[in-house]
């Protein structure tokens, strides 16, 4: 088998479910944006766009939102936490976008499956973030390239409205607590306040 994705720890989960544990669990390694919306649709109706990029087309993506605060959400449809944590990335996008926030989401699947992550990303109204796909899907030049210290996903990146990488929030496998939504949202309230 040539996967080159780390399975995620599905078992783990289920055993940290059943005894009502919730600990958010990781799932290891597995062009030109155009998400131009139109001035009347709310971003949850917008249509959603997604482009295959390595990491000069991040950049560069990352770039054209200065002035924003920009929220990158790293995820994956095979990563269980990933879709349990991205409508909540999205949702926050959504309800903060007048104040400043942009939401960037970065899919770790393989560029075969482009389509299956879009219908993913429609299903959960991503229309108002700007979607990418690595090209090199789960691989771990995928985590290497865009400086996923952790090597697992979901991982996220806080830039402030300079551009400047202000904070990450990875999965810490020997950490006794791990971060939570309510931390990546406090630290995008404050950067918004500045």
């Amino acid at each position: 088998m040539n996967d080159r994705r780390h399975p995620c720890p599905v078992g783990a989960l289920a055993l940290l479910v059943l005894i009502g544990i919730w600990s958010p669990l990781g799932c290891g390694p597995k062009a030109t944006v155009t998400n131009a919306p139109t001035a009347t649709a709310a971003p949850s109706q917008r249509a959603v766009e997604l482009t295959v990029v390595d990491r000069a087309g991040f950049d560069a993506a990352v770039e054209r939102l200065r002035g924003k605060v920009v929220l990158v959400d790293f995820w994956a449809t095979w990563c269980l936490p990933c879709v349990e944590q991205l409508p909540h990335t999205i949702a926050l996008g959504n309800r903060l976008a007048d104040k400043g926030l942009a939401i960037v989401t970065v899919s770790c699947d393989e560029p075969e499956n482009a389509g299956q992550v879009k219908t993913f990303l429609e299903s959960k109204q991503a229309g108002g973030a700007v979607n990418l796909l690595s090209q090199t899907g789960g691989s771990p030049q995928t985590m290497e390239s865009f400086e996923i210290e952790t090597g697992a996903v979901p991982f996220y990146r806080l830039y402030d409205r300079t551009g400047k990488l202000r904070q990450t929030f990875g999965i810490q496998p020997g950490a006794k607590k791990q971060f939570t939504s309510t931390d990546i949202e406090a630290a995008v309230t404050e950067l918004l306040g500045e």
